[in-house]
């Protein structure tokens, strides 16, 4: 499955640096969880307020509410970097996981159902890390991992994996930006409608990696997804070809407001506004059908 993701995300990466032009359509997802009931006996606030109560989910469809990407927030207590980012992805239709565990790629096999979760034959890569103590923590922590326990807040998911004893072992957050992947055009930079629409952006939250076309020349950089907010991402390390152009201005705004975003917003299936640390809308996206 991740091959097949890569590949599609590379695809479109080629479209747009040969020609700025077709790119692929793709669509977010929506996830709908179960019945929930209060874990802390908190009062529920408004969404973002620190008096948020969280709630217990329960197991309706485990393949819709468990299957997917989730972010390693925390291995026993202690939170994990967000660089490299650990995750897990849980795919039901072949029962596999795989993800990252800080340093390595992993696949392994699971069996679960309502109330059990168990993993086997967990294998990774074996490349060299600085971080090698949080890879050794993650995957000790999967090797002991024999239910789970899904609870919400703020309108986020989060996973807890626990061991036999119903301890928790390991704490996930819902990857909640999935809904920026895929090909856009530039609709709208820092409140100014873009005239041309061969500026565009190629953006893969899985490979960490943003691509684009600004009417003038290719850009390339690296995405940031801070997982302890709620719809957090940063683009980073931003380059571009050095070819002059008449009209330089719409390439110099679309750099400066890529550089100055921290969030995304979802406004529906074909549009997505990016934001500045106060909520101001830096860019706003519209998503790119393939021709056919």
């Amino acid at each position: 499955m991740m091959k097949v993701i890569n590949f599609t995300i590379l695809s479109l990466i080629t479209i747009i640096a040969l020609s700025c032009s077709s790119t692929k359509n793709a669509t977010g997802s929506s996830r709908t969880n179960g019945t929930r009931t209060e874990v802390d006996g908190s009062t529920s606030g408004k969404k973002g307020t620190s008096n948020a109560s969280t709630t217990l989910v329960g197991v309706n469809d485990i393949a819709l509410q468990l299957g997917g990407e989730w972010n390693v927030v925390s291995v026993n207590g202690k939170n994990i970097p967000g660089e490299p980012r650990a995750y897990l992805h849980f795919d039901f239709k072949n029962n596999r996981i795989y993800g990252n565990n800080g340093c390595n790629y992993i696949n392994g096999t699971f069996t679960a159902d309502a109330t059990r979760l168990t993993l086997s034959e967990m294998i990774s890569t074996m490349m060299a890390c600085e971080n090698s103590g949080t890879e050794r923590a993650v995957m000790k922590a999967l090797g002991e991992v024999e239910g789970f326990k899904l609870t919400e807040k703020n309108g986020v998911h989060f996973l807890q994996l626990l061991n036999a004893k119903g301890h928790s072992l390991m704490k996930l957050r819902r990857q909640n930006v999935n809904f920026v992947n895929g090909a856009w055009t530039v609709k709208e930079i820092a409140g100014t409608p873009t005239e041309d629409k061969e500026v565009r952006l190629v953006i893969d939250t899985d490979q960490l990696k943003i691509h684009g076309c600004t009417g003038c020349n290719i850009v390339n950089g690296g995405i940031y997804i801070d997982t302890t907010k709620d719809r957090a991402i940063q683009f980073q390390q931003l380059i571009s070809t050095r070819k002059m152009c008449p009209n330089m201005r719409t390439e110099t705004a679309l750099l400066v407001a890529l550089e100055e975003t921290c969030f995304c917003e979802k406004v529906s299936d074909r549009e997505i506004k990016l934001l500045d640390d106060k909520g101001n809308v830096t860019v706003v996206l519209t998503r790119l059908d393939l021709e056919r």
